[in-house]
């Protein structure tokens, strides 16, 4: 879903919606991508393009961005998409969407929906297509190059191109490609805690060169220093200290390495309909739209509200949404934060709620409706506001041969009672409805 949230393949994808960008100005983009550690392109191409092309995303602060070269009002609307390859090699990509190309904000019907400003310099461009021609109705271009090819391996694009830059490329600073994020980059701000387990990795001393388990306490002892405290370093701290310590004394320009094997200090959990519940390491700034992409929320309720329980002290587990009143918030231990996921859907990142350790991110069941009767398919369906008998019967494969549209009921509650209502094929359903289709007559 663009615009909104996507998740396949355990990737995330939240790009707020995209209407116009403004001619004469280098268009920035920004998007959520979870993991971090994925790598993003964006891929565009003008009303004159036949091939797209792509800029790479960078990551900065918990999102991607990306810088377009200016479009000049020629060149709209704007085709374009996200590709994401994760750390693990899956691949994940939005649908394609047009934007207008406008000379101000306001003339866009949606001036909310504009890009920023980006960066005034000129961008590296990159295809997948054999011809290394210049984007049709863009400027501010350094250089185009195809996917896969070193600086080195190229030819100039102006030797390819029909409409050449504003300025040569010689003279303009070009816009290095930043290197994709390593696997490990969430770790970097990592706070080392009780319980991780870490690999201390010495050069040239291979018999220094140790897995540890950092105790209770937020100590571990490691050969020649003794006693080392590790609690709120973070690996890259931590290595600096036992450099310090190993150096001079021991070592002569000792160089060390630290890294986490295994996160358990601290953790998240992340419970109710999803396909994959448990606890999950807290790598840096998690937010709850890379939690939901690790454990994969059905697409019945990728839309429904979520509850995270946020307790203030120390828990062994999970705190399940049903035991707020039960002490912990009435005793003002705990909070609750609700996020109706609709909201980040539609562009609103504030509400990407960023997680604390022993957070519990608890995913309710999608409210339903019951399809029975002569309909193709009978069972139990998502429920969305507003859905009509025709939208669920519709959902259910449709009437079946003997299936009447003029004998449908529905069975609903009615302050607490069961009743059985007619009810014709346009009006609203309530969750848990159970909808009755009746065979003809003759």
């Amino acid at each position: 879903m663009i615009g909104g949230l996507l998740l396949a393949a355990g990737i995330g994808i939240v790009l707020p919606p995209l209407k116009c960008v403004i001619a004469d100005e280098f268009p920035q983009i920004e998007a959520v991508v979870t993991p971090p550690a994925s790598t993003a392109r964006f891929y565009f191409k003008g009303a004159g393009d036949s091939q797209y092309y792509f800029v790479l995303m960078s990551p900065k602060v918990g999102r991607f961005v990306a810088v377009l070269p200016k479009p000049k009002p020629k060149a709209g609307p704007l085709t374009y998409y996200i590709a994401v390859v994760g750390p693990d090699g899956a691949k994940a990509r939005t649908p394609e969407l047009d934007a207008d190309v406008v000379q101000t904000a306001e003339s866009c019907p949606n001036p909310k929906a504009v890009a920023e400003a980006g960066a005034a310099r000129d961008v590296e461009v990159l295809t997948e297509a054999a011809s290394l021609r210049m984007p049709d109705g863009f400027s501010g271009i350094a250089k185009v190059r195809r996917a896969g090819t070193s600086e080195a391996a190229e030819a100039p694009a102006a030797q390819h191109t029909r409409a050449r830059p504003e300025s040569p490329p010689s003279a303009a600073p070009r816009a290095t490609a930043p290197s994709p994020a390593p696997t490990a980059a969430p770790a970097a701000d990592y706070q080392i805690g009780p319980e991780d387990i870490l690999k201390v990795i010495v050069y040239g001393h291979e018999d220094l060169t140790q897995t540890v388990v950092v105790q209770s306490d937020g100590t571990f002892v490691f050969p020649l220093v003794g006693t080392v405290a590790a609690t709120d370093l973070t690996p890259q701290e931590l290595a600096r200290k036992l450099t310090g310590l190993l150096s001079p004394r021991f070592i002569r320009n000792s160089q060390v390495t630290v890294l986490v094997q295994e996160y358990r200090s601290k953790t998240i959990f992340v419970v109710g309909e999803v396909t994959r519940p448990g606890t999950y390491p807290l790598l840096g700034s998690r937010t709850l739209v890379e939690a939901l992409s690790k454990a994969g929320p059905t697409t019945a309720n990728a839309g429904a509200e979520v509850v995270i329980v946020r307790p203030k002290g120390e828990v062994q587990g999970p705190v399940l949404p049903n035991q707020v009143g039960n002490g912990l918030v009435a005793s003002g231990l705990a909070d609750v934060i609700r996020v109706d996921m609709r909201d980040i859907q539609a562009g609103d990142l504030t509400k990407n709620v960023a997680l604390r350790p022993n957070d519990t991110v608890f995913i309710p069941q999608a409210p339903k409706v019951f399809v029975s009767g002569e309909v193709r398919n009978p069972g139990a369906y998502p429920f969305n506001p507003g859905t009509t008998v025709r939208q669920a019967i519709s959902l259910a494969g449709g009437f079946s041969e003997d299936g009447s549209s003029g004998r449908i009921r529905v069975v609903r509650q009615v302050e607490g009672k069961t009743t059985q209502l007619k009810i014709k094929l346009d009006e609203p359903v309530l969750p848990g409805d159970t909808i009755v289709v009746k065979a003809k007559l003759f």
